[in-house]
């Protein structure tokens, strides 16, 4: 299902200065569709709940850097020829984004939250031979025919789905994005306030919402769906349990900044 409107992302003047962009010397690298360093460090670096353990990330920041230092000259624009295909391209991006988010968290020191949102995912870095950001990551993510594809893409941040355990290759990406996409509403980052009777729902879902209801009861032929009945086709086992034992509660958007940052402390507990 396309989902127009979620590619023309508004484009608010930014009222504090970014960072400047990230640079990575490259020299002698071959480009290559290969995600091998940054499947090692998220073996390493991410915890079972998507948590990133800061020391750990610190002490593979080389192998990180090597595989952005590729990422760097190898895309489907850069090297169309490497992404022949639909799904391999669909996995160079959530590669790509896991691997940038990670390195701006670290860049940023790990704070426990960033303020001003712009400053994170409009950070420059070069990315497909060009420079990007995330935010332009997100915009290619969004012009896919799956609205899913946007709202289940890694990142290092509470409001968003987590990062994998491992590198997405281009087969069965997208039965990795359903899933990812289920794991995403049954965890805390999808979260159900039973204190107070409410449906916090994070930003990129919360903007498909009137897209979902309405197609929701075009397919079903019905009237006044809950955001709640319109995601249910999309998910199973405890997701979908979760979302049915919240019927009758309202949904309203998670605040989408601060941005709180998805890192494994052990004191630390994430805040609703």
């Amino acid at each position: 299902m396309a989902l127009g409107f979620l590619t023309a992302m508004a484009a608010a003047g930014c009222e504090h200065p970014l960072p400047p962009p990230v640079t990575l010397e490259v020299k002698d690298l071959a480009p290559a569709a290969d995600y091998t360093q940054l499947d090692l460090v998220l073996q390493k670096v991410v915890t079972e709940d998507g948590l990133v353990r800061p020391d750990v990330l610190k002490d593979q920041e080389a192998k990180l850097d090597a595989q952005l230092k590729l990422l760097s000259i190898t895309g489907p624009t850069a090297t169309p020829q490497l992404f022949k295909t639909e799904d391999q391209r669909l996995a160079y991006w959530y590669n790509a984004r896991a691997a940038w988010s990670m390195k701006l968290l670290l860049l940023a020191d790990f704070p426990e939250r960033i303020e001003w949102p712009e400053t994170f995912a409009r950070r420059q870095f070069k990315l497909d031979g060009r420079m990007m950001t995330l935010e332009e990551v997100d915009g290619i993510l969004a012009a896919d025919a799956d609205w899913r594809t946007l709202a289940a893409a890694p990142c290092v941040c509470y409001q968003r789905a987590a990062l994998p355990a491992r590198a997405l290759g281009a087969d069965g990406i997208r039965e990795a994005i359903a899933w990812r996409f289920r794991q995403f509403v049954e965890s805390a980052r999808f979260d159900v306030d039973t204190e107070h009777k409410r449906v916090q729902v994070p930003p990129k879902v919360w903007a498909a919402r009137e897209f979902l209801v309405r197609s929701y009861e075009q397919e079903y032929v019905t009237r006044d769906a809950t955001l709640q009945t319109a995601l249910l086709p999309y998910l199973e086992g405890a997701s979908a349990r979760k979302l049915q034992g919240a019927m009758g509660y309202p949904c309203v958007p998670m605040p989408a900044a601060p941005l709180r940052m998805a890192i494994f402390r052990k004191w630390y507990l994430p805040e609703k």
